[in-house]
């Protein structure tokens, strides 16, 4: 039996889930819905990766070469997930291969269109920028450092960061710590303390009438 993608939408119950109903159609129309059979390579480790792809349906495979030569099966991708969001904040080649395992339906945008659209929708952009950080937190807190690559889900390499990463970690010379310029403290009047103080000030005992 063939089969066919049937008036496809973005699901309701991932990170575009947040979205409210015409924000989401809003977006569908950004980017496109497509087809994914088994053994179609969504995502192939090694090539500068530009697209954000959603899974609406079936499953994925993410599998990365090891320093052997072998190639190790990190995660399955399943509906609702989201693969290549990286890419959106550093750009670079992907660290992993993604293959459709089962017949799945997807839905992929360019970086560039889903950064259009959240400049052109601030309000939904906003719901869709944090929810992409608090997945990519999650992810970061899975991270293994003893296994391949930052993460499962086709994290790409950022030659400008590792720069940055290795410049941090040579040991720069100790150096003197500079003087600190004296503190002076201004003494306020009463009359001041009054005028600023959001709480009732305290009564003199000065200006209190002896008691009969």
């Amino acid at each position: 039996m063939t089969q066919s993608l049937s008036k496809p939408t973005l699901p309701t119950f991932s990170w575009i889930g947040q979205l409210k109903d015409d924000d989401r159609d809003l977006l569908s129309s950004y980017g496109e819905f497509f087809p994914g059979h088994p053994g179609n390579i969504i995502i192939r480790e090694g090539e500068i990766q530009t697209e954000v792809f959603v899974v609406i349906n079936g499953r994925l495979e993410v599998r990365a070469k090891q320093e052997d030569g072998s190639e190790a099966l990190l995660a399955h991708v399943v509906p609702g997930e989201t693969i290549g969001e990286v890419s959106l904040f550093a750009p670079g080649p992907a660290t992993a291969t993604v293959t459709a395992v089962e017949f799945s339906q997807l839905w992929r945008i360019a970086d560039t269109d889903l950064i259009n659209f959240m400049a052109e929708n601030p309000g939904a952009g906003n719901v869709l920028l944090r929810t992409l950080a608090s997945i990519l937190a999650q992810r970061l807190r899975q991270i293994d450092p003893k296994a391949f690559g930052l993460s499962a889900y086709a994290v790409v390499e950022s030659p400008e960061l590792d720069k940055e990463v290795k410049a941090a970690a040579v040991e720069a010379p100790a150096e003197e710590p500079a003087p600190k310029p004296p503190v002076t403290v201004k003494k306020e009047s009463k009359k001041d303390l009054a005028k600023t103080s959001k709480t009732q000030a305290f009564i003199d005992p000065d200006e209190l009438e002896p008691i009969q």
